[in-house]
């Protein structure tokens, strides 16, 4: 019995360790579109962004660092239909993953114009699906609230690299990270 509960609890840790690494292995985001940028005009928002950015150096993973802490910590996800628009979300903190994908993208438009990164640093607002293990797992949902799912591209455009971001993957699952297949 001893043995057995140390192999659940070794292989609950090696998950838990590995989580991004193994969720990048067999999920994969496709674009299938892209959704416009919401300008940040709510005053609340604009100090919250500014107070995480000052005497800080922005730069391209400042800016994805930023916009994902200020995400994750304001909103909560919900099943619930709920306003896309970062200028409500500061205040209603109710989001599916168009919101969460919204508020990261608008947070990391402004600080690229608030520091004029505009020819080096490009962020997007992406329109999704997922594939499990090559699958579109959407095909096996009627509910339209499965239909697609939105992420965020950060484009380097100096070095060209491209970082792909789930906001809502990484407030429930603490993976910053994804991969486009």
């Amino acid at each position: 019995m001893k043995t057995s509960l140390k192999i659940i609890a070794i292989s609950i840790l090696v998950l838990f360790l590995f989580r991004g690494f193994l969720y990048r292995l067999v999920i994969k985001y496709k674009d299938i579109g892209t959704r416009t940028e919401i300008k940040i005009i709510e005053k609340n928002l604009i100090e919250k962004i500014e107070s995480k950015s000052v005497h800080k150096e922005i730069d391209f993973d400042k800016i994805i660092a930023i916009a994902n802490e200020i995400t994750i910590e304001e909103l909560n996800f919900t099943t619930s239909r709920a306003s896309s628009n970062p200028n409500d979300l500061i205040n209603s903190k109710q989001a599916n993953c168009v919101g969460y994908s919204a508020m990261f993208n608008s947070i990391a438009n402004y600080l690229i114009r608030k520091n004029k990164l505009e020819n080096k640093i490009e962020a997007r607002h992406q329109i999704g699906k997922l594939y499990l293990f090559g699958i579109d797992i959407h095909q096996f949902f009627d509910s339209s609230f499965f239909r697609d799912h939105d992420f965020n591209e950060i484009k380097n455009i100096e070095t060209g690299e491209v970082i792909s971001v789930d906001p809502s993957v990484s407030d429930y699952f603490w993976i910053n990270r994804i991969t486009k297949g």
